[in-house]
């Protein structure tokens, strides 16, 4: 029977960091080759200790290749989702068309609980459509200054788990169960002429720390398919 001997304080140093054995392969191979030996006074089987960390190390490799897995899928469906919305949108052939296509039908590809649209009553002309609400532009610009949003950033993403009752300063109001949401401005000209709101029951689906990558190509093709078809 091969025994190894270790003073009390190595034995001590080595159950409290196995990676110090772990981490080297030399001595990992040469303990796992040994024959078994049973945990005595001053000795210790190592090679358990070191498979069950093994183990616990594989299995924690494992959960997070799931998720990153889960993570990519995820996004790649998000992305074709955008897509879907934005060739969609240019097929629209009237303004009046395009505003119903964002209050209705992109709230079921995206798979968000509502779509609110607020746009410019200095250039758009009265609209039925449920959920889309006309301001003056003196309104929309004062919305998106006070919340950071400018001409190079123009989407925002909030949680609102701690104050989803509160109005957007009075530009619309939110859902009672919205807890995150999308706000995507929509620039006309180079100016400010409407915003897009997505809300959301689930606190994750948008949240600050998101690549608004995504998002942001979608405002820029609604925005300039609304400036062609007011401007043609």
């Amino acid at each position: 029977m091969n025994k190894i001997e270790l003073v009390p304080e190595e034995r001590q140093k080595i159950l409290e960091n196995p990676d110090l054995i772990l981490l080297d392969r030399e001595l990992l191979l040469a303990l796992l080759k040994s024959s078994d030996f049973q945990d005595e006074e001053n000795l210790v089987d190592i090679r358990n200790i070191f498979l069950k960390k093994l183990g616990e190390k594989v299995e924690k490799l494992k959960n997070t290749n799931s998720h990153i897995i889960k993570y990519a899928y995820e996004n790649q469906s998000a992305i074709k989702k955008i897509h879907k919305c934005c060739l969609e949108a240019i097929e629209t052939k009237d303004v009046e068309a395009l505003l119903k296509f964002l209050c209705l039908k992109v709230t079921t590809i995206l798979g968000v609980d509502v779509i609110k649209l607020v746009i410019s009553n200095n250039t758009f002309s009265n609209t039925n459509i449920e959920n889309c609400i006309l301001k003056s532009d003196e309104e929309i610009i004062r919305f998106v200054e006070r919340n950071g949003i400018t001409k190079g950033k123009t989407v925002r993403l909030k949680n609102l788990v701690d104050d989803k009752k509160k109005e957007n300063n009075g530009i619309i109001t939110r859902d009672e169960n919205t807890k995150s949401e999308a706000i995507i401005s929509l620039l006309v000209n180079n100016n400010f002429k409407g915003l897009v709101f997505f809300e959301s029951a689930d606190k994750t689906t948008f949240s600050v720390d998101q690549s608004t990558d995504y998002l942001d190509f979608f405002a820029q093709v609604i925005s300039k398919h609304m400036e062609s078809l007011l401007f043609r």
